[in-house]
């Protein structure tokens, strides 16, 4: 029996919270056997992959000193003596700047490299991105990386576009989109009393949770048993925080913190919509499919979006939900006061998200087309 072909997937980190798609890519695989490097395992406990390589925590001087140099040079004398004995058939890098730690693995051993880029790695190598200190070994390798990899995996079409701007060659670039799980349907189990808004993920500008508020705010007076539960935590908890105070709405804001994955999707399963009102960042980052949408519109949650990023391939308007302009709070005040008084209109949106989760962005089809990409790339 021939063995499955072996696919060697780079990442900056194995795992952080924000990147749960990646663990769930890996352990859906069927016909490639995966194996994971990265310079920092985090979270081992949420994230339990036996086969993951790391440098730190290390173990020893000379391991603390390999991988401060892997972090200065993405050189890994450890990595490349064992990549040599496993002969992986090609490499997988998950986002831009992860990648550079892939490139001298595929100069080294001369196997195809597979990007996959999420959102902010391809604006940060554009305008004056290009010059932040934590930018400058991807920019430095930016014209290297642009002619080695072999095929470019965009989350996005506009990422696509972007990507190809920069010098990308239009033949490598494709568009592959994030797959979620999508569960049995359960029955609705929602909290006692109004309607539940949810908005989820990191606290950072380009989620633009500052706008939800701002929208849930003008309609909580109209609607004065909506509750709105933010998940998550980062930089602008205390804007947030001081935000919530100055609209008066403290007794109908939940800051729930950083829950698990599987805590954040039970949440979202008693949502009654969820609320994604991102925003390109003055710095050009930005979002390209934004995973918490799939994941509630498979849950049956419809949501309201923005006209951002891969959002608008997410969200069909006024069929599976609602998309609006970026930084519009009387927009999406309008959507979330329309799907709070009318039920009817929530469920059968919710219903239709589903359906197209299910034949979109089913995880399991989505891996398989992405397998595909790497039947082509090694073929």
């Amino acid at each position: 029996m021939l063995e499955s072909p072996l696919v060697a997937v780079f990442v900056t980190e194995f795992l952080k919270y924000s990147q749960t798609f990646i663990f769930d890519e890996i352990r859906h695989h069927e016909r490639y056997e995966v194996e994971v490097f990265c310079h920092r395992r985090v979270n081992e406990g949420l994230f339990a992959y036996p086969r993951v390589h790391s440098l730190t925590p290390a173990s020893g001087a000379l391991g603390e000193i390999e991988a401060l140099l892997y972090k200065a040079t993405a050189v890994s004398p450890r990595f490349l003596r064992h990549l040599r004995r496993l002969r992986p058939n090609l490499l997988h890098a998950h986002f831009g700047p992860g990648s550079i730690y892939a490139l001298p693995i595929r100069q080294a051993l001369n196997v195809p490299l597979v990007v996959t880029f999420h959102g902010y790695d391809v604006p940060a190598l554009r305008g004056l991105s290009r010059f932040r200190p934590s930018n400058w070994r991807y920019a430095l390798f930016a014209r290297t990386l642009l002619r080695s990899v072999d095929r470019f995996l965009a989350a996005s079409t506009e990422l696509a576009d972007m990507l190809v701007g920069l010098g990308a060659p239009p033949g490598r670039v494709r568009v592959w989109r994030t797959g979620v799980e999508v569960p049995p349907l359960a029955p609705r189990s929602g909290r006692p009393g109004g309607p539940v808004i949810l908005m989820a993920g990191r606290f950072v500008e380009k989620k633009g949770f500052e706008y939800g508020l701002e929208a849930f705010a003008s309609v909580a007076g109209r609607h004065p048993g909506a509750r709105l539960r933010l998940i998550g935590d980062g930089p602008r908890r205390a804007r947030y925080e001081r935000l919530i105070r100055a609209r008066g709405i403290a007794d109908k804001v939940e800051l729930a913190g950083v829950l698990p994955h599987h805590e954040t999707l039970a949440e979202m399963a008693r949502a009654d919509v969820l609320l994604a009102p991102s925003v390109v960042a003055p710095n050009g980052d930005r979002e390209s499919g934004v995973v918490v949408i799939k994941e509630a519109n498979a849950r049956g949650v419809p949501a309201i979006g923005t006209r951002h990023g891969g959002i608008p391939e997410i969200i069909d308007h006024e069929d599976t939900g609602l998309v609006v302009g970026e930084r519009d709070v009387q927009a999406l005040a309008e959507g979330l006061h329309t799907l709070i008084a009318s039920p009817t209109l929530r469920e059968a949106m919710g219903r239709r998200a589903r359906e197209k989760m299910i034949r979109d962005y089913e995880i399991t089809d989505c891996v398989r087309a992405l397998e595909r990409h790497y039947d082509e790339v090694i073929g």
